[in-house]
């Protein structure tokens, strides 16, 4: 298959392990100024991390995918060009002002469309071309048949999410966090939120308790034919947060199912996941997992617990190895205990750990950490081979010929001497060049019995390296220069409620109805969905609140809603229309937007016997309640609202 396999890279281990075991491209952050509360790398660590990913032809893509104010927007766009003059491929930006900034004067940097713009339809892929954008990296929420018109319509680079954690709200329109916490999702302070115990009540009656809205890890590993086809450019597995190890497993294992080899997912499952689903790629997903954290693989259940004076003793039954030192979790009526087997031994088909905690007789047993497998993985090191010709001819300078990015190099070392004793042999130079850290070399000899000094070998070698090396780092880009953003356009901010229109079900009936009022557009719309759309408030002339990029080019009075991310006045400039600002203003948008069903989820409901109605709620562990409202077209989008 000839997809690319985006990696993720937290910190510089990860980077190595995603380039390791094959990624085409990784992508990772700056410090402050990205979506992942980590440290990420410095401007520093980045020159360094840019050179070691080309070094093996790799890309490496700048995570700049949060919105800023307009006190940042200065840094924010120095900081694109300080990384585009260090190397950095291309920069993925969720903040439309600056995404318009870089593509007005800076034409030269790829930009690609975060997926943190919420962009799931053809529509919205169309404005983000007009900036300019090479790729646009698709929510989680486009269906497969939405991801295949992109391709027929359009020429942009397509990125999926292939494997990872799945947001269980809409993309970039999470607010719970931000309202609740002053804690902003788009800022990368998300305080996961989603993965806390809830009740889902009716009219005070609990129905259902648990982690309700802690989504399962998206996995498209039987996906990839189908992802092929609709045009996906590349694949891309989440995890910057997570450790290198996860990064490695994640990486080997799509790049052994895109080259057709044989793969075991549980080693993947093994890395981190709470349950595996294709998300939304076949419409509303059976996507919630009902736990928070990682469940690793079920080995067995416990046969016998002994209680001792000072240690208790755990017998398992399992046909799994496990190793010492690794993690085990055990359930039993969803209390969950985790202990490290640093004491482990086989007795008569059991398995036998001690423990000072407590295990029902009865829980079901899971591998959570291999330590052997995690020690192997860190030891792994693929060096990049390198083809060279080795010319070592008596009274001539020792000679390299390498060819590398389409054109020869020719290096020459001391002269070499005649041997008096014994002279070179292959050996010896394969042996000499096998001293590197990053560079595999496939040696062919041409040499006649001639002797060099150690030094003058070593000295040789290393000057071969250093010179592949820059070859392969070198960039014949031209450097940037830093401008000072001008000041922008005031626009009009909405800080009172406009007369809105928002239908439960949106049919031209009701929406023609109510045309003096301003139609409130959904976030979420399939194709059939936009043209329905499109085609009553055009012909009509009824203005509408636009929440999702789709909307930017209906012929008619258009309002910018929330669901924009309007942050800074550079946004607001852009659009050039009266807005609501959804975080720090006074309009509130839903703390989320739901593509999957609760009712199905948690009712065991379907479409023809539809139970919702107007009562149910969400309650969070200190109380606070949200309403669960509904929105319906081709299909439905459920909000959770104060």
């Amino acid at each position: 298959m000839s997809m690319k396999i985006l990696s993720p890279a937290g910190d510089f281990e990860s980077l190595k392990q995603a380039v390791y075991n094959g990624a085409d491209e990784v992508y990772l952050g700056v410090k402050d100024f990205n979506a992942r509360n980590i440290e990420g790398f410095s401007l520093a660590t980045l020159k360094e991390a840019v050179e070691f990913a080309h070094i093996y032809d790799v890309k490496v893509h700048l995570t700049v995918n949060i919105l800023f104010s307009d006190e940042e927007m200065q840094s924010a766009l120095d900081l694109i060009v300080d990384a585009y003059n260090l190397g950095v491929d291309a920069f993925i930006i969720q903040d439309i002002g600056l995404m318009s900034i870089v593509h007005e004067y800076y034409p030269e940097i790829e930009i690609h469309a975060s997926t943190q713009m919420g962009i799931h339809n053809l529509e919205g892929v169309r404005q983000v071309e007009k900036l300019g954008a090479k790729r646009v990296v698709l929510s989680r929420e486009t269906p497969l048949e939405e991801v295949a018109r992109i391709r027929a319509n359009s020429d942009i680079e397509i990125e999926y999410f292939a494997q990872g954690a799945l947001c269980v709200s809409f993309s970039g329109n999470c607010y719970l966090s931000s309202y609740l916490h002053d804690a902003s999702g788009n800022r990368g302070k998300c305080k996961q939120l989603c993965r806390l115990p809830y009740a889902f009540k009716y009219e005070d009656k609990e129905i259902a308790n648990g982690y309700l809205l802690s989504a399962k890890d998206i996995c498209m590993l039987d996906r990839l034919e189908d992802l092929e086809k609709a045009g996906v450019t590349a694949l891309k597995i989440e995890g910057r947060a997570r450790r290198p190890y996860y990064v490695g497993v994640a990486t080997k294992i799509y790049r052994k199912a895109l080259n057709g080899e044989d793969f075991d997912i549980d080693e993947l499952r093994l890395a981190f996941n709470r349950g595996y689903t294709a998300g939304y790629f076949d419409g509303n997903g059976d996507i919630i997992s009902n736990r928070q954290n990682h469940i690793g693989i079920e080995i067995g259940r416990v046969e016998k617990f002994v209680k001792g004076k000072k240690f208790n003793e755990i017998f398992i039954s399992s046909d799994r190895e496990i190793t010492p030192k690794s993690t085990i979790k055990f359930i039993y009526n969803n209390e969950e205990i985790t202990i490290s087997a640093y004491d482990i031994s086989r007795r008569g088909g059991l398995y036998r750990i001690t423990t000072m905690q407590t295990v029902e007789v009865g829980a079901k047993a899971y591998i959570i950490s291999d330590f052997m497998r995690e020690e192997e993985m860190k030891k792994f090191v693929f060096r990049r081979p390198v083809e060279i010709s080795i010319l070592a001819k008596i009274g001539e300078p020792i000679r390299a010929e390498i060819s590398l990015k389409n054109h020869e190099i020719i290096i020459e070392g001391d002269v070499c001497e005649e041997a008096k004793n014994q002279p070179l042999t292959e050996k010896d130079f394969i042996d000499n060049f096998r001293k590197s850290e990053l560079f595999d070399a496939i040696l062919y000899c041409d040499i006649n019995a001639v002797f060099m000094p150690k030094k003058s070998l070593n000295d040789f070698r290393r000057k071969v390296y250093d010179i592949i090396k820059n070859e392969l780092i070198k960039t014949d880009r031209n450097l940037l220069n830093k401008i000072s953003l001008p000041k922008y356009k005031e626009i009009e901010e909405i800080d009172s409620a406009l007369d809105l229109y928002i239908p439960e079900v949106y049919n031209e009936i009701d929406i023609v109805k109510n045309k003096d009022k301003i139609l409130y557009l959904p976030i979420f719309a399939t194709t059939h969905d936009v043209e329905m759309l499109k085609q009553i408030v055009e012909k009509n002339k009824i203005p509408v609140l636009v929440n999702n990029l789709y909307a930017l080019d209906f012929d008619t009075e258009k309002y910018i809603g929330g669901g924009m991310n309007v942050y800074n006045g550079y946004t607001a400039q852009y659009f050039g229309r009266p807005y609501f600002r959804a975080e720090g203003g006074e309009y509130q948008m839903p703390y989320m937007t739901l593509r999957h069903c609760p009712m199905k989820q948690h009712l065991g409901a379907d479409c023809v016997h539809c139970p919702y109605r107007e009562g149910y709620e969400y309650v969070m562990p200190n109380g606070k309640r949200m309403k669960l409202k509904r929105s319906k077209m081709s299909s439905c989008t459920f909000y959770l609202t104060n």
